[in-house]
């Protein structure tokens, strides 16, 4: 029996087929539409695209292989996707650069920062070290190391290009906030890295997707560093003793400056690993900030005994070393800082710092330059560099490098200080109190501030003030010299001479070289009475540098009260040749020749006095004696007449001799 075919009945058995099909699609559909609804297949599908650029760092070894190019695309690539599905994050391949590794590095924390000292970012956002040294024997977990705040990342070669791959999305994870877990499954599990983002991790690459590349300032806004920190701190709180979230927590706290948190946070990662030098370094940091310098010293000393090669360790090394005056030290760990990282702009800025403090603005000028060569908008060193023109008396352009460094970064305090010191020597005193005052505003524990507002203040002979504020300026730092110094200039001028010895004396036991207490302390131990050991304070001053007009007419003064006229009066003549118009040594010339009774030599250094002051009543005083002396009557009378306009009582008895000699020049 045949079967025949029979089309319209399978013509309507294949429509009831596609409509069961339809149904069941359309079904699908709806759920799909719903559970896509509920859990969307990315986390920033929606999201703008964040595009970061890397600069690809192979060294000889990794170079080795024909395809390297092919074989870091395809790593990049297949990491790259991982973040562009899960974030909309693409890492893009800028260029490739050759990079010659130290082949002596034992480590790749060593490696790392090889690799930052050699290459550098040169406008890529992140650079990526791929290197195929390694020692037998090193863990897995050492197959990579990222640097969140400096956007540096180094790969050593594995046997497996797909672990290779995910131990580079791994530290990619790094880049964005992400800490090493104990987490299984998770991509950013320490022991062995999954395939997947955990929530946490999640959670932190959201929180920095728009993270700042540039390596001059923190990765994180303000407003989303608390945010951060929490997460952190929530992690921590389940108590798996993740040392990498306790470590970024620690850089989060400083960041914010909450200084007991971080304090808390090493104490607990050197509790738990005492040959971290990270966790020291960061110790030593909230130490030093906190002013417990001598404790910072000693952590940073601790951190290069377990890692020499650190450069931020040299550097804050030297910042601790500063504080505590021990200027050539800090020099020296500032020096190999950028040594083991040339690009280091914060360490030149800070040599740069170290040298003004010395007076040694032509070295200052010249790191702060540096400095400026490799970030030009840092505005710490516009700010030094100004203070480094004002020390080579290049006023105008120390004015404008200090407004520039405000423009770039108005909370500065430093600029103003400077402005305020420029300003003093332009002789504008009030506007020079205001920028100390906005100095001490911004930041009261300033010692350089209050010294130069009481400076200021001294200027204008406002002497309780000027007391104040160089008391203040012991109080914060109490090594400063030169503030003791100006402490006993004011309690000479208020003629407490035995506090005026104590002040220079505490000067001297700081810094036994300071050319300005010596000269100060001859000044109130001449006043005393004490003319021998005055004279020797006086000269050890010169001995010292201070060459200045002042010193030789006070060791001329000195040695005219002994009986050395002669030796008196070339110290008089010093003192002019360095400035012509400095009146004490003319008046004290003037003084000199009227008591040799060298009357026309007296008169030509009184006349120069009133050239530079012509409102000094006591000189036309003084002229008046000379030219009476001199037999030049109606002379004399004329100064008299000048000296008693400008309030000066002339004596009696000389007015009567003067006129008894001009009414015997009437009569004859």
């Amino acid at each position: 029996m045949c079967v025949c075919y029979n089309p319209r009945i399978v013509s309507r058995d294949r429509a009831f087929h596609i409509q069961i099909l339809l149904c069941s699609l359309l079904r699908t559909a709806v759920l799909l539409c719903f559970l896509l609804h509920l859990f969307p297949l990315s986390y920033a599908c929606d999201e703008e695209l964040r595009t970061v650029s890397i600069k690809v760092a192979a060294d000889e070894e990794f170079r080795s292989q024909s395809d390297w190019q092919l074989r870091a695309k395809r790593l990049i690539s297949r990491s790259s996707a991982r973040f562009k599905n899960e974030f909309s994050i693409r890492f893009h391949i800028e260029k490739f650069v050759f990079w010659n590794s130290d082949n002596s590095a034992d480590s790749l924390f060593e490696l790392l920062h090889d690799l930052r000292k050699k290459i550098s970012h040169e406008g890529c956002d992140v650079v990526m070290g791929l290197t195929s040294q390694g020692q037998q024997g090193m863990e897995f977990e050492y197959s990579g190391i990222a640097a969140y705040l400096n956007s540096t990342v180094l790969l050593r070669e594995l046997p497996s290009e797909s672990t290779m791959e995910r131990m580079m999305a791994h530290e990619f994870g790094h880049l964005f906030g992400a800490a090493d877990l104990h987490e299984k499954g998770s991509l950013m599990d320490e022991e062995k890295p999954g395939e997947k983002f955990d929530t946490f991790t999640r959670s932190l690459i959201v929180l920095n997707k728009q993270r700042d590349f540039n390596p001059y300032v923190f990765p994180l806004s303000e407003g989303k560093l608390d945010k951060a920190a929490a997460l952190y701190k929530k992690r921590k709180s389940l108590g798996l003793r993740e040392d990498s979230v306790g470590m970024l927590l620690a850089v989060f706290y400083l960041e914010m400056e909450d200084y007991s948190s971080m304090m808390e946070e090493c104490l607990d990662l050197i509790g738990k690993n005492p040959d971290s030098p990270e966790a020291h370094n960061l110790m030593g940091i909230v130490l030093r900030r906190t002013g417990r310098i001598d404790e910072a010293v000693v952590e940073y000393e601790k951190a290069l005994a377990l890692q020499a090669r650190f450069p931020e360790l040299h550097y804050n090394l030297g910042i601790a070393l500063m504080k505590k005056g021990l200027l050539e030290k800090a020099i020296g760990e500032f020096k190999e800082a950028v040594r083991l990282y040339p690009r280091y702009a914060k360490a030149y800025v800070n040599l740069g710092h170290v040298y003004v403090e010395m007076n040694r603005a032509d070295d200052a000028e010249r790191e702060c330059r540096r400095a400026l060569e490799i970030n030009p908008r840092s505005s710490e060193a516009l700010s030094t560099l100004g203070a480094a023109l004002i020390l080579k008396e290049n006023y105008e352009e120390a004015e404008r490098i200090s407004h520039k460094a405000l423009e770039i970064n108005p909370r500065l305090f430093g600029p103003h200080n400077s402005l305020g010191s420029i300003y003093v020597h332009c002789g504008r005193i009030d506007e020079a109190v205001n920028e100390y005052k906005t100095a001490i505003k911004m930041k009261s524990d300033y010692p350089e501030a209050h010294y130069n507002l009481g400076r200021a203040y001294f200027l204008k002979g406002m002497l309780g003030e000027a007391r104040k504020e160089f008391l203040e300026a012991v109080r914060l730092r109490p090594d400063y010299d030169k503030a003791y110094c100006s402490l006993a200039a004011v309690f000479l001028r208020l003629d407490e001479l035995d506090q005026a010895v104590r002040e220079c004396r505490s000067a001297l036991e700081i810094n036994p070289d300071n050319s300005v207490a010596h000269f100060n302390l001859a000044h109130a131990l001449y006043r005393q009475g004490s003319y021998k050991q005055a004279e020797k304070e006086c000269r050890k001053s010169m001995v010292l540098g201070l060459e200045v007009p002042q010193c030789y007419s006070l060791l001329g003064i000195i040695l005219e009260e002994t009986g050395k006229r002669r030796e008196a009066r070339k110290q008089f003549l010093k003192a002019l040749d360095l400035n012509p118009q400095f009146v004490e040594a003319h008046l004290n010339l003037a003084n000199l020749y009227f008591k040799d009774k060298n009357f026309s030599k007296s008169e030509a250094h009184y006349k120069k006095v009133l050239e530079i002051h012509p409102l000094n009543g006591q000189v036309c005083h003084y002229l008046a004696l000379v030219y009476f002396y001199l037999k030049d009557y109606d002379l004399s009378l004329a100064y008299v007449k000048k000296a008693e306009g400008l309030g000066i009582i002339v004596n009696p008895d000389f007015k009567k001799d003067l006129f008894k000699k001009i009414g015997k020049k009437i009569y004859q």
